[in-house]
């Protein structure tokens, strides 16, 4: 085993199959395994803002109160000055290193997003060059910070717990930004008690893969899947239907590439709704989880999109 890892490659290899945790313990035991284990988890791993800022200068936390509201803010304790043209480059050597970035609950405070940004433009960019997933867990106050997570190259998304942004303007904002900076978007989480206008993701013209939960869904917002011409696998949770959306559902919707559907804690009546007002030509596989219906409902329901779906081969009422 002694031999085996330590051939560099091997353990390369073995260190991508490690959680963070296990990663740092590995990258105590020596300078070889110190390297390779870091290398692996800034990678293959999540990598927090936070922690990451703290590679560039110390991090501590502020409270301030900024536009009237009182809170707490991550800060760099540093300037512009601090640094040199080798201090950053080292740093955007870093993170080109990350492929997966996770924004804090808590924000850093907008100071600090100017001094990075001012860094970029004294001595060069890019930031995040490899980066293909953004977890956004933080709320509306983040917004400037989000920014520097919107690379060109991103694929993945994911906003959650955004319950902090208290209203709808703050999700928009975020969700717009994503959009105009990173159309190439091909999975996209959003879980939201506050996007109560309902989002059009057909924003995303690449998107391949949606899970929306806790929002609000319109007939505009469900319309909009049907331009989303890659989307193969949707998931709905414990989301509400517009009331009278039966009525404001075009004529003839398709979803034209979706093979896979999930349906979770919804009303009954909100599901049929979607299920009978759009064709899914495509569809291999349905599950509707804590959707109340009868028996004799399930039944017909079964019957009716067998016969539109010629592709399903899976019906899961749990």
């Amino acid at each position: 085993m002694e031999r085996f890892i330590a051939i560099p490659e091997l353990r390369y290899t073995v260190f991508t199959f490690l959680e963070s945790p296990d990663l740092l313990n590995c990258a105590q035991v020596c300078r070889s395994w110190k390297d390779d284990a870091l290398s692996v988890r800034w990678r293959f791993c999540c990598v927090e803002m936070r922690e990451l800022m703290g590679q560039l200068a110390w991090v501590y936390e502020v409270g301030e109160d900024l536009d009237g509201d009182y809170s707490f803010y991550n800060k760099l304790e540093a300037s512009v000055e601090d640094f040199d043209k080798g201090d950053w480059h080292a740093f955007l050597k870093l993170t080109a290193k990350i492929h997966i970035l996770s924004m804090p609950s808590q924000p850093f405070h907008p100071d600090s997003v100017e001094l990075v940004k001012e860094l970029v433009a004294t001595y060069g960019g890019p930031l995040f060059p490899n980066l293909r997933r953004l977890e956004i867990l933080t709320s509306a106050k983040s917004s400037p910070m989000v920014s520097l997570g919107l690379v060109t190259g991103l694929t993945s998304v994911l906003m959650y717990g955004l319950d902090a942004y208290g209203d709808d303007d703050g999700f928009e904002e975020i969700f717009s930004q994503v959009a105009e900076s990173c159309p190439g978007i091909r999975d996209l989480r959003i879980v939201t008690e506050c996007a109560r206008s309902g989002p059009i993701f057909s924003v995303f013209p690449k998107l391949r893969s949606l899970s929306y939960g806790m929002g609000m869904l319109f007939a505009e917002s469900w319309s909009s899947l049907a331009r989303c011409t890659n989307l193969a696998e949707l998931g709905i949770w414990s989301v509400s239907l517009e009331e009278g959306a039966e009525n404001s559902l075009p004529e003839g919707l398709e979803f034209g590439s979706l093979k896979e559907l999930r349906i979770r804690k919804m009303d009954d009546e909100a599901a049929l709704v979607l299920l009978d007002g759009t064709r899914m030509p495509l569809l291999q596989s349905l599950l509707l989880e804590k959707v109340e219906l009868t028996e004799e409902e399930e039944k017909d329901l079964s019957d009716r999109l067998k016969a539109r779906c010629p592709d399903l081969k899976h019906i899961d009422f749990v």
